[in-house]
């Protein structure tokens, strides 16, 4: 991985501190939001006129170009030098590390054995230098063919400077021996400033290139450890710490001016000529005037350059290099010069392709989204051309017009990528109800955190896909139980995230009145359509068909028949003769067992009845389970009143094999019923609930001889004392 060791601004303020102090009194000028942006037409950046290429974020300059450095993540960085005169980008080659002087055309790679010295206007090697020689000293960069080292020792913690010239290689004379964090400036000519520390004190001097001397040492005029600054022959400023404000002093005068700057954590502080410049580079999460680039005499006046600041680096000219970027022209490398009205602008000399105001793209997900493929959930991703945004998501059913809203913010859990805000949809609408099947549109706001633009808006539609449930009202795909509590019916929508544990329902009203029967039994299919029904018989003992709708519930009731009194317990929704068509048993007080074969007909749902067994008034509870016990056919479970269950294994013919034993303990609980699949393995399950209201799912395995997991929590409360699946 490749690192670039060139001392950055704060590392050059740090080091150049001095006992100035700011004096008592100073006015503070709050940061308001100044005039216009004092931006000059975009610049012929090359030879043709056209703007130059901005392959990553600007780290150096020199005379020729300037140097990028891409992020490549696990790869390492990629380094290139751009031309001013033609925009050619070339590439620096690397296997360990690039360094560069700021200022120079020259740069340097490393590897293991050796130090390559670049002429970046031509591209060409200059030198080339093993590093045996080297004897472990820190490469910090080259100027033209000259290469410049540092050694530290490691007792002392003292800093030699080493000049490599083709002729001559030396130590650089006139650094004290005793000069501590030594760091390079921007070269111009053979002229390179150079800072250090003497027991703490930071000192400024300038190395003559031609000769390795260091000369016109003195104090840094500026606050020690200042965390920003930055000086002309006529204004100097600086910022002593990160919530300090901005001093810009006449250095004819002595008349300052301070700039609240709030607590910065990038600050950018340049001096142009009369002018100080400054901005806070980090991303912005609230409007703020140091989010932008502004100029400022110690008189007052002041100029407006960017809307938003990157990185700012010294050209070898005195101009700045500033990457940021503009409402109008976006994000780019802009030329900080002073006019000819002795007032700074802003050129555009590149182009990042990239807009400072927020942009949405198209959705990255399938038009058509299978939840039950994904059953974690699906990844909604949308390009976004900055993340300082709060992002609004609503997705809308069509259908029924129930809505899943999620507000984003700015976080590692919310983005995926730099340029990807992603919302990890579950599969749920807002409540926690699974989310239907059929048409959505979708709708995404991004509101710029900074205030930077206007919001922006983007819309469009996907289809959700999920299998067909048996006990599925709502076409979600997931069961709905029916519950009776007093005289209303509830429909329980069973929800399961398979990463947490345990199951959950939605509980609905969808009816009331329901006291006048006796008993009621959710049938699934048999009246021809493809939602599950209810049966449910009056105290005079007549049976009504109740048929499912697209809407959650049921429609007006049908008459059946009468008759139905002699019966102390019904169960339906096993398909016992693989017709493709849930039937109904029913015991009667005698203890026969009755089989009534669907139809499919709403009109008459039952053939006539089929005597299929006897002995069933030892049972106090009967629940039709579907295929549990991994044969095509339907099967049964009964309840004897010493609390054991016992499973019938379906036949295929309308009858049961003989009796297994499931279990015992099951007098625990006041009422069983079965439900279609709540976990997705193609097997029905089974709910039970006791006196206490407390429900628990045995999801079914599709094996005989075990045919029930352990049980598990059921979520949701209020499952009543009369589950009908």
């Amino acid at each position: 991985m490749a690192l670039l060791l060139r001392p950055t601004r704060r590392a050059l303020a740090v080091a150049a501190g001095t006992v100035l102090a700011v004096t008592a009194g100073v006015a503070l000028t709050p940061a308001a939001v100044a005039a216009p942006l004092a931006v000059a037409a975009t610049g012929a950046a090359d030879a043709t006129g056209q703007l130059l290429p901005l392959p990553g974020t600007v780290v150096g300059t020199g005379t020729s170009g300037y140097l990028t450095r891409e992020d490549l993540g696990n790869q390492g960085f990629l380094f290139r030098w751009v031309r001013h005169s033609d925009g050619t980008a070339t590439t620096v080659p690397h296997d360990y590390a690039v360094r560069h002087v700021n200022g120079s055309d020259s740069v340097v790679s490393e590897d293991r054995t050796t130090v390559t010295v670049r002429d970046m206007t031509t591209g060409t090697v200059v030198r080339t230098v093993p590093t045996s020689p080297l004897h472990g000293e820190s490469v910090l960069g080259a100027v033209g063919s000259t290469l410049l080292t540092l050694s530290t020792d490691g007792g002392t913690g003292f800093q030699k400077l080493y000049v490599y010239r083709p002729d001559a290689s030396t130590h650089a004379t006139g650094l004290p021996a005793d000069a501590k964090r030594v760091g390079l400036g921007t070269v111009r000519g053979d002229a390179l400033p150079v800072t250090y520390e003497v027991d703490g004190v930071p000192y400024r001097a300038v190395l003559d290139l031609a000769t390795s001397t260091l000369g016109g040492a003195e104090r840094s005029p500026f606050p020690r450890n200042s965390w920003a600054a930055d000086q002309s022959e006529t204004v100097r400023a600086w910022q002593a710490s990160n919530d300090a404000p901005l001093v810009i002093e006449d250095r004819e005068s002595g008349a300052r001016s301070s700039v609240d700057l709030g607590n910065t954590h990038r600050p950018l502080v340049h001096v142009l000529g009369d002018w100080a410049l400054f901005a806070d580079a980090r991303t912005f999460h609230e409007p703020s005037p140091v989010q932008a680039l502004r100029a400022r005499t110690a008189s007052g006046a002041e100029v407006r350059l960017l809307d938003t600041v990157t990185t700012a680096v010294d050209e070898p000219d005195g101009s700045l290099l500033v990457q940021g970027g503009t409402l109008a022209d976006g994000q780019g490398l802009y030329r900080i010069r002073v006019g000819t009205d002795g007032r700074p602008e802003a050129t555009r000399i590149a182009s990042a392709d990239k807009p400072v105001k927020l942009v949405l793209g198209p959705l990255k997900a399938p038009a058509e989204l299978d939840l039950d493929k994904n059953r974690t959930g699906v990844n909604l991703d949308w390009p976004l051309s900055r993340l300082n945004a709060e992002v609004t998501v609503t997705l809308r059913h069509q259908r029924t017009g129930k809505t899943r809203t999620a507000v984003l913010r700015p976080s590692g859990n919310d983005y995926a990528a730099q340029d990807l805000v992603r919302f990890a949809w579950d599969g749920t609408l807002d409540g926690g109800e699974r989310a239907f099947n059929g048409a959505y549109g979708w709708t995404v706001t991004a509101t710029p955190l900074d205030g930077l633009g206007p919001a922006a808006t983007a819309s469009g539609s996907f289809t959700v896909i999920r299998e067909a449930n048996a006990s599925d009202l709502t076409d979600n795909g997931s069961p709905d139980l029916i519950v009776r509590n007093g005289g209303n019916l509830y429909r329980l929508d069973l929800t399961h995230t398979p990463a947490l544990p345990g199951f959950g329902a939605v509980r609905t009203e969808i009816g009331y009145g329901w006291g006048i029967y006796d008993r009621v039994e959710t049938t699934r299919n048999i009246a021809g359509s493809a939602l599950p029904d209810l049966v449910a018989r009056d105290k005079q003992g007549v049976l009504w068909l109740y048929r499912g709708n697209s809407g959650g519930g049921y429609d007006a009731r049908g008459r059946i028949g009468g008759g139905w009194q002699v019966y102390d317990q019904i169960a339906a929704g096993s398909d016992l003769n693989r017709d493709g068509r849930p039937d109904l048993v029913a015991t009667d007080k005698a203890g026969a067992l009755w089989l009534y074969k669907g139809t499919g007909d709403a009109k008459a749902p039952f053939a006539p009845r089929t005597r299929i067994g006897h002995g069933w008034n030892v049972y106090d509870r009967i629940a039709a389970t579907g295929n549990i016990g991994g044969d095509p056919a339907g099967d049964l479970v009964a309840r004897d009143r010493s609390g054991t269950l016992w499973l019938y294994l379906g036949k295929g013919d309308g009858t049961f094999a003989a009796r297994t034993k499931i279990g015992g303990g099951w007098n625990a609980y006041t009422d069983f019923t079965s439900v279609a699949d709540a976990n997705g393995n193609g097997v029905d399950d089974l709910v039970a609930v006791n006196g206490l209201g407390d429900a628990k799912l045995y999801l079914g395995k599709g094996y005989w001889t075990a045919p029930y997991t352990r049980p598990q929590e059921l979520r949701g409360g209020e499952y009543g004392d009369d589950l009908m699946g």
